[in-house]
């Protein structure tokens, strides 16, 4: 089962970063709520500096006022979590990535957050360090440090969902309803051998259709959207029923309907509103709307060959996370039997842009970006310089009246 073992740092982030990324060490990074440039493929990370992302959370601790001692003690600035897998599992880094992230979108989805991915073992076993630091970016309060057994029952969990190794270590009452299945995918015997057989399945048509849709979607409404597009009506289950999921059917004929965890977790209610939360989606771009209108035409003319191509080329970029041609071409390379039907079919769709995205320069020391939405700090140096501009009266009143961040452990 996996292991997770809590480490509290009392110091900036700096070592723990040069810790986890010197000599090239690391295999991959995966980050939350921090400004990170777009990922670089694994095989290419010693290639490039890694993202200073200690110098980011520094900067939110430092402007929130939370480095600052506790009754004499120092302040606990960061959590530091190893999350080990099982050695029986031979987890590789895809499946490691999904079970860490998942964990850490469900226990700190308000915390800057970078995962450094290692497998400098004695078995080569990947294994995931999570630093998590100490600020709430929502409301700028400390870390409360989150309950240990609650945080491994969750890893566990999420575990047992992948088909992983867990230790059965729930209370009595406590438990979550059961899922209809625990597989990302499920295809049931009849649909299995419809396709056998090259016959039609509404159910694997309405996956397709899921499929392109999902992986498009900004939003739920944006997601609910682009399936009405496609002749797919989403509706909520029953109240009555244990675990809260939708239900799709085909407008044209809306008595074949099935629920989101019955085509498989990765179509479910909360999977699916936990992709959304994410914001990494590699084609929620002009480039994906282009490929939900094909989607939609395919369907409106019968083409299910077409449907079928689309949603195959979409499950293959999106797993992958490939954010341009040039990259899908490198995945063609490796995966030749798929990759250059995927690859034909991107082509002629124009889903992807052709050079992926250079990553944002690199801002000096101390600076905040300077995107659409302002966060906490940006807003915190506007109200600074309104300060200083104001009369001396009004500084005064400011300084008396402002609260200060709460000191919680």
């Amino acid at each position: 089962m996996p292991i997770v073992k809590p480490i509290s740092g009392h110091t900036g982030c700096g070592g723990v970063f040069r810790y986890l990324t010197k000599d090239g060490r690391a295999l991959a990074f995966d980050y939350l709520n921090l400004p990170a440039p777009a990922l670089e493929p694994a095989e290419e990370l010693p290639e490039y500096a890694p993202y200073d992302w200690a110098r980011d959370m520094d900067a939110t601790r430092k402007d929130a006022g939370n480095d600052t001692p506790w009754k004499g003690k120092p302040a606990r600035t960061y959590k530091h979590y190893v999350l080990s897998p099982d050695p029986g599992d031979r987890i590789d880094l895809a499946d490691l990535r999904r079970l860490t992230m998942a964990w850490v979108r469900e226990n700190f989805a308000d915390f800057e957050v970078a995962v450094v991915y290692h497998d400098d073992n004695a078995g080569r076993i990947p294994h995931a360090h999570v630093v998590v630091n100490n600020t709430n970016v929502s409301n700028l309060r400390r870390l409360q440090d989150p309950d240990p057994r609650a945080l491994k029952r969750s890893a566990q969990r999420f575990a047992k969902e992948m088909g992983l190794s867990y230790l059965k270590d729930a209370p009595k009452g406590t438990a979550a309803p059961p899922r209809r299945t625990l597989q990302r995918t499920y295809v049931r015997r009849a649909e299995a051998e419809l396709s056998r057989r090259g016959l039609y399945s509404w159910v694997a048509d309405i996956r397709m259709r899921i499929e392109i849709a999902r992986a498009v979607a900004r939003d739920e409404a944006d997601f609910r959207s682009l399936l009405s597009e496609m002749g797919v009506a989403v509706a909520d289950n029953s109240p009555r029923a244990q675990r809260r999921d939708w239900v799709y059917s085909l407008a044209d004929a809306p008595t074949r309907r099935i629920s989101g965890e019955s085509l498989g977790l990765s179509y479910g209610r909360d999977r699916l509103l936990a992709r959304f939360s994410s914001g990494a989606l590699a084609l929620a771009t002009d480039g994906g709307r282009a490929l939900a209108a094909a989607a939609a035409e395919a369907v409106r003319v019968g083409g299910i060959d077409e449907l079928r191509d689309l949603a195959e080329a979409v499950s293959f970029v999106d797993s992958r996370r490939i954010r341009s041609m040039e990259e899908l071409r490198r995945a063609a390379e490796a995966s030749p039997a798929m990759g250059e039907k995927v690859l034909a079919v991107a082509e002629r769709t124009e889903m992807l842009p052709e050079r992926t995205q250079a990553p944002p320069a690199r801002r000096p020391a101390g600076a905040r970006s300077q995107g659409s939405r302002s966060g906490p700090a940006e807003r915190r140096g506007a109200e600074r310089q309104r300060q200083r501009s104001a009369p001396p009266q009004q500084q005064r009143r400011d300084e008396r009246g402002r609260p200060g961040p709460r000191e919680d452990r």
